[in-house]
Parts: structure tokens; sequence; C-alpha cells
């Protein structure tokens, strides 16, 4: 019930016109590695290099929150408090700390 809820959320509530719409501050820790795409297998072959483009997308959703800060993980794919749990934690705690 829960993966159908979460994909439920994916395909009908889009949040991405609201991201300028964010004032608190913002930590955004991006695999460089992620190629991530819900419905990989229907996307079509001469699509796919077109999506799942982390790196861009991260670098796109910074600049519209406002103040926001990007850390962006070479190597790493879409779960990078698993993958890269120390450089995780230093660029969590870091951010925390700062006012």
């Amino acid at each position: 019930m829960y993966s159908a809820l979460t994909y439920l959320m994916i395909y009908e509530q889009p949040v991405c016109y609201e991201f300028s719409n964010i004032k608190s501050r913002t930590l955004l820790v991006i695999g460089q590695a992620d190629r991530t795409v819900v419905g990989k297998a229907r996307v079509k072959k001469e699509l796919l290099s077109m999506v799942g483009q982390y790196p861009e997308l991260g670098r796109r959703t910074a600049k519209q929150i406002p103040g926001s800060i990007l850390v962006e993980l070479q190597s790493v794919g879409h779960v990078p408090h698993f993958e890269a749990t120390e450089r995780f934690h230093e660029e969590l705690l870091s951010f925390l700390k700062k006012r």
C-alpha cells in the first residue's frame, strides 16, 4: 500500500514548480551517479540517456530554492546516506551547525 501511495504521489503531485516558495535553509545532497527513473522499463531506449539526469536536476533545483546549498557527491547513486555515509554525515552536520 505504501509503495502504491508513493508512486501515486510521484505521478500525480509534482512539486518542481513550488521549489521557489521554499523559505527555510535547504541542503540538497545529490549523488552524481544517480540515474533513477520511475517507470524506466517503459521509457524508449533512445530516450533513456535523457532521463534521470540528477547532476543537472540537482543544479537546476538548487537555483530554484533561494539560498540552498548543493552538495554533489561523485561516484554516489540514489542513496547517498548509505553509499557515502561518512561524507553525508559530515555535510549534514556542517549544514546544521551553520546559522
